[in-house]
């Protein structure tokens, strides 16, 4: 359960605006913007927000406002929050195409997005990393967000001591890791492929989505009541094509990514899933809400389990 002072929204934004990394000043329009004045990230991202909102746990999107702020150098990205009444109840992350578009990279539903930053006040405080809001301020913050792929997205945070810590994106909860370790783990994923963050433009995913041929939302379950990572091999890829059917006959699937020379190990129970276009399919996870991914970034970073 949260605790009831992380529910101070004020205060947690003027929190990220003291920091030297994210100050970036946010691209903000209300959906759905006016096309004639809108931005093509903007109209883009109106476009996958009508396509998505149909679905129950997207309604809330159609009065949502969408605030838009850059991932970070480097990654041609962005991070989209929707915030209704002030409260966030969705992201995405949208990646840069080399031909001018855009891909969506992932998106998800709930309270605590990608980057919140309630979720990382109260979880740097809860872990000590300052004890107040009064002390946070008091200097600016060194903070950056890191967004690799799917399952390495963090924000940097270096301590006034210089000790840096990696925090993960959604929870802000302290990853058991050094600079060395992300860097050989990030250096890792660029052998498999060539640009991380954009790695989706070599996929079927770069293909311009338009609108959901289907999707399906189970019930949420404990993926650690059952530990098959341990005991029984990972669905093969002609088993993953059909990832899907399993779902559609609520099997529990889960996904496990072991990163940092096995130090960190995530486990995603899937949920469910989207399929774009009869072509492009987003599983669903259950993690600090609800996450949509694309299956071909998941390959790439760990294993299905049923």
């Amino acid at each position: 359960m949260m605790r009831k002072w992380i529910s101070i929204f004020a205060i947690a934004a003027a929190f990220l605006l003291t920091s030297t990394q994210v100050s970036a000043a946010a691209l903000s329009f209300k959906i759905a913007p006016s096309e004639q004045h809108a931005s093509k990230l903007e109209q883009q991202v109106q476009a996958w927000v009508d396509a998505l909102s149909d679905q129950p746990q997207f309604q809330s999107w159609k009065r949502a406002t969408a605030a838009i702020v850059p991932l970070g150098p480097g990654t041609h990205g962005w991070l989209v929050t929707f915030r209704l009444d002030r409260l966030p109840v969705g992201y995405m992350i949208v990646h840069a195409t080399a031909e001018g578009g855009f891909v969506l990279g992932e998106y998800g539903t709930g309270m605590h997005p990608a980057f919140d930053a309630n979720t990382l006040y109260s979880s740097m405080v809860r872990q000590g990393l300052f004890t107040t809001y009064a002390e946070a301020i008091k200097k600016p913050l060194h903070l950056e967000r890191l967004y690799v792929s799917p399952v390495l997205a963090v924000w940097k945070y270096v301590a006034a001591n210089q000790e840096t810590y990696y925090l993960d994106a959604w929870t802000g909860e302290a990853l058991p890791i050094t600079d060395q370790l992300w860097q050989e783990q990030t250096k890792a994923l660029v052998a498999n492929v060539d640009k991380p963050a954009l790695s989706m433009a070599k996929t079927t995913t770069a293909v311009q989505l338009k609108k959901l041929s289907a999707a399906a939302a189970n019930q949420v379950f404990d993926p650690y009541e059952r530990l098959p990572w341990l005991t029984k091999s990972p669905l093969s890829q002609e088993q993953i094509k059909h990832l899907p059917d399993l779902l559609d006959k609520r099997n529990q699937i889960r996904f496990t990514a072991e990163l940092f020379r096995e130090t960190v190990l995530f486990v995603y129970p899937a949920i469910g899933y989207h399929n774009w276009d009869n072509h492009s399919l987003f599983v669903a996870f259950d993690s600090v809400g609800t996450r949509y991914i694309p299956i071909d970034l998941l390959n790439q970073e760990g294993h299905f389990f049923d």
